[in-house]
């Protein structure tokens, strides 16, 4: 599968959060916050949560406080 990453704020500050979007072209199972490289994200992922459908899932990236 293909999938397309997207944030719904890309301008955070301390103290913020947002929703991640990760949008499959096929229904996925199994996909954990593993799954999910961070080094470079200056920040956490919390869970992920599916959409009934299986191709969307969703999380909430908290940046990093010193960034």
């Amino acid at each position: 599968p293909t999938v397309t990453i997207t944030l719904a704020d890309t301008s955070l500050t301390v103290g913020d959060t947002t929703t991640v979007t990760f949008a499959f072209n096929e229904a996925v199972r199994g996909f954990t916050n593993d799954d999910v490289v961070l080094t470079d994200a200056n920040g956490t992922l919390g869970p992920l949560t599916a959409n009934a459908d299986g191709k969307t899932w969703t999380a909430t990236f908290t940046p990093t406080n010193n960034i």
